[in-house]
């Protein structure tokens, strides 16, 4: 019997709440079909193994423990993954995360004794920022050919404002394959990068997600929704104001926020709603980090799904709600716009505008974020509260794209293309991936 070839992902645990952790999950999944997959969780304590239930078949991984640096509250595998990469070998190494959480990697990959933090480029001066970024790539490849590893590293990023910081390009450049998650962050590398990347969208399991009726309690009441983290890149007090300006003469609206309200990255939301007088016209959040079957159900109490991001790197709320007929209401930025308004079978929601876009400090995914205009916010609540027609339309194109693109089903054949091309040695451009 041949022996399988071995992927290593590296990410946040499976089982955790994060959207990453989802997509890994998903990842993970998709590989295991024809590969041997490990996973280094990087919230895991414990080696074992799992069965991972996605469209209705089970595939086993076996998921490692990470162990951080004593009194190391964030590691993002520092120590582990060089352990793991001695003892596993693989043929691939998958890093799903934030460019920030992976910059130790290039260091982990190269030979002993080689410091990556010393660049050593020609004593010459470069016309422009392009010829600077292309003499760089040309060292690194040349870098490359001189050690070459046996392990293929992909990296698997979001891009999720621009521009991006000019000093991540050299940890791009040192992967083997660069996969973008959106078609904006696939422009994000071109146009910032000048590396030509595909990208592929994260998935979605339409067998747990599907469309359910609502609770008997809540089908006399029209419900808004926000799934999201209590973070300052989520804008949740922005999503209360607008519903404050939109259910002011209406006795029969909520507002779902599921979410931490006393997150320690955000904000205190129990002091906004008493501020925006919607305390009475608010649900309480469900327990964070609840069971996936409980959080199909939670989008099926509701009539539309609010994002008012100020930068997603893909937004798998939006198709986590498509699945389940749910249209999204979200900021014009970033990736929405492919997932709600393009190609085939949409609009999948309302897209609104943003007032502003403001400058972030530099050491975050991107500098530049959008405010969601909150009088268009509230505009867009009032269209689907006053054209149920429209609403129902729009449920109705959300779960059939989803089940048509972005199901796991459909997921799958791009990673497992990818991945086995990229172990050829074929390297992968946006006429690869999705399209």
């Amino acid at each position: 019997m041949t022996k399988k070839e071995t992927v290593l992902t590296v990410g946040d645990s499976i089982q955790g709440p994060t959207g990453f952790a989802n997509d890994l999950a998903g990842v993970s999944w998709c590989l295991a079909k024809d590969y041997d997959v490990h996973i280094l969780g990087l919230q895991t304590i414990q080696d074992q193994v799992v069965e991972i239930d996605i469209e209705g078949e089970r595939r086993k991984v076996f998921q490692h423990a990470n162990y951080p640096r004593a009194n190391q509250r964030f590691d993002f595998g520092i120590r582990s993954l060089p352990i793991l990469l001695d003892k596993i070998n693989p043929d691939i190494l998958l890093t799903v995360n934030d460019i920030q959480m992976i910059n130790h990697v290039p260091q982990t990959m190269c030979p002993p004794g080689i410091n990556l933090n010393v660049i050593d480029l020609p004593a010459k001066t470069f016309k422009g920022e392009y010829a600077l970024v292309e003499e760089m790539k040309g060292q690194l490849t040349k870098f490359k050919e001189k050690f070459p590893r046996e392990t293929k590293w992909i990296a698997y990023c979001p891009q999720d404002g621009d521009p991006p910081m000019p000093n991540w390009a050299g940890i791009y450049r040192m992967a083997d394959q660069v996969v973008g998650m959106a078609k904006y962050g696939q422009w994000v590398f071109k146009n910032w990068y000048n590396m030509d990347v595909p990208f592929i969208w994260h998935g979605v399991n339409t067998k747990l997600f599907y469309p359910r009726n609502k609770p008997k309690e809540l089908q006399d009441r029209f419900v808004i929704g926000n799934f999201n983290r209590n973070q300052p890149r989520k804008q949740p007090v922005r999503c209360m104001e607008a519903f404050a300006k939109f259910a002011k003469d209406k006795p029969d609206v909520l507002l779902h926020m599921q979410m931490d309200w006393n997150d320690e990255f955000g904000w205190p939301l129990e002091y906004f709603a008493n501020h925006f007088g919607i305390m009475q016209k608010l649900i309480r959040p469900r327990p964070v980090g609840m069971p996936r079957e409980e959080v199909a159900k939670t989008y099926s109490m509701w009539d539309a799904n609010c994002n008012p991001t100020a930068g997603e790197g893909f937004g798998l709320t939006h198709i986590e709600g498509f699945s389940c007929g749910l249209p999204s209401v979200a900021t014009d930025y970033t990736t929405s716009k492919e997932l709600i308004d393009e190609g085939s079978l949409g609009p999948r929601g309302l897209l609104v505008p943003a007032k502003e876009l403001y400058w972030q400090t530099l050491n975050v995914a991107a500098v530049r974020r959008a405010l969601i205009d909150i009088n268009a916010l509230a505009d867009s609540f009032n269209r689907y509260y006053y054209d149920r027609d429209l609403l129902k339309q729009h449920s109705k194109n959300s779960r059939e794209w989803a089940t048509k693109n972005v199901s796991w089903k459909v997921i799958q054949k791009y990673w497992i293309d990818l991945v086995g091309n990229t172990i050829a040695g074929n390297s992968q451009d946006s006429s690869n991936g999705m399209k």
